[in-house]
């Protein structure tokens, strides 16, 4: 009996090990915490597809903007010179005055550049003096009237906190919130002239011995040290002043994802030989956690089945399976589980079918809820077809009709 014992011990052992083979334990994938925003004074993290806000910190809060006003500044260029890329312009000294003693191309009077070689120096590398220049031609040379312009455009953005006093943040006096930021980078992502400029990684000036880079660096790999390169980055604007902090406002895409980052007054740290750009490093940390830690998650099917309501006059079936015919998909936590964290909340129009049903009769809706907010809804509808009991009806009939006080009435007195 032992050695039979034995036997069987590793029958079963080794069906164990073939199972385990066969039939993998999958380990629930856990969300990791969202990274460490103390190194900023605000962020934002938005989710364009599922219009969910993924993380965020004094968002509402007023801020110096220091150079996310260039955001601004480069939608207004691209809205206003779009139909005029080819036209030349010649610099004079009133173009450049205000951005003299500030980071540059290095533009000298009487030189000619383009509408568009102008909007490269600026919205793409960052250049202040091509910021100033554009900012002189559309404000008919007097470069506060595009200021005010500025101002006016962020108010019909929906940034109704925001005051800008320059067009590239150089004199730190600008102020601004994340939530503001955010609104104005919606407006700029849906122009396809700043986004293709402000994307660009590089671009050539005619005679030129080496091409001009796009300073934010999210899509430069001239920086890349694994904290500053994303691949998934296009745009927006980046950059540093000593009020301001490094402001980073970018668009992350992968493949139908897409995200909006926003980091005001990221600090600068020393790290031995390196300093720590925490603009760029925290944003760079957000995208990667939103990519790593959310999924689209299939919560109902047509295959779903809701609920059952029970049938009356019928002989086939005492009650039908209710289901919605579409499916629905919701951006959520990785490890967010359908029946535990993914609840249903079913309002039926009746409370029994009665005999014939058709296949496909509209019952009521159901709610699919996740930690308590409502992320959509669904019509359900009956998933089969049962036929009327004439036996069953004729039997309801009678019942019906001793039901009534009339006929009880009759029945007595003939009784």
């Amino acid at each position: 009996m032992k050695q039979i014992g034995r036997v069987l011990c590793w029958i079963v052992l080794f069906v164990c090990v073939l199972a385990s083979s066969v039939f993998p334990i999958q380990a629930e994938q856990e969300v990791e915490p969202f990274p460490d925003l103390s190194k900023a004074s605000a962020v934002y993290l938005y989710h364009l597809e599922s219009a969910q806000c993924m993380g965020k910190k004094n968002e509402t809060q007023s801020l110096p903007a220091g150079t996310s006003v260039r955001v601004l500044a480069g939608l207004i260029f691209c809205e206003r010179l779009s139909a005029q890329l080819q036209d030349t312009v010649q610099i004079t000294d009133g173009m450049i005055e205000g951005s003299r003693g500030y980071y540059g191309y290095g533009m000298e009077t009487g030189e000619i550049y383009t509408v568009e070689q102008l909007l490269y120096l600026s919205v793409c590398a960052g250049y202040n003096d091509a910021f100033y220049a554009l900012a002189y031609l559309i404000g008919g040379s007097d470069v506060s009237v595009f200021v005010e312009l500025m101002n006016q455009r962020a108010a019909q953005c929906g940034a109704k906190e925001t005051h800008v006093t320059d067009p590239t943040g150089i004199l730190d006096s600008s102020i601004t919130t994340a939530a503001d930021l955010f609104a104005i980078a919606r407006v700029a992502i849906e122009n396809s002239l700043y986004m293709e400029i402000s994307s660009a990684a590089l671009y050539y000036l005619p005679d030129a011995v080496k091409p001009i880079y796009n300073r934010n660096a999210l899509i430069s790999k001239a920086q890349d040290n694994g904290n500053y390169y994303n691949g998934k980055c296009r745009g927006l604007s980046a950059g540093y002043t000593e009020r301001g902090g490094w402001s980073v406002l970018t668009l992350s895409e992968n493949g139908n994802d897409h995200y909006v980052c926003i980091v005001l007054g990221g600090a600068e740290t020393e790290n031995g030989d390196t300093v720590e750009k925490h603009g760029y490093v925290l944003a760079n940390r957000m995208i990667r956690w939103g990519y790593d830690n959310y999924r689209y998650i299939e919560v109902l099917t047509p295959e779903t089945v809701i609920c059952t309501m029970p049938v009356t006059v019928s002989d086939l079936a005492d009650e039908l399976e209710i289901r919605p015919q579409t499916s629905l998909s919701f951006y959520l936590p990785a490890d967010a589980e359908v029946g535990v964290d993914v609840r249903f909340n079913v309002r039926l129009t009746c409370e029994t079918l009665e005999a014939p049903v058709e296949e496909g009769t509209h019952v009521g809706y159901v709610a699919v809820i996740y930690r308590g907010e409502i992320l959509g809804t669904a019509p359900i509808y009956t998933a089969e077809a049962v036929q009327r009991s004439g036996f069953v009806s004729g039997l309801t009939r009678i019942k019906s009709l001793t039901e009534k006080r009339a006929v009880c009435a009759g029945l007595i007195f003939f009784a």
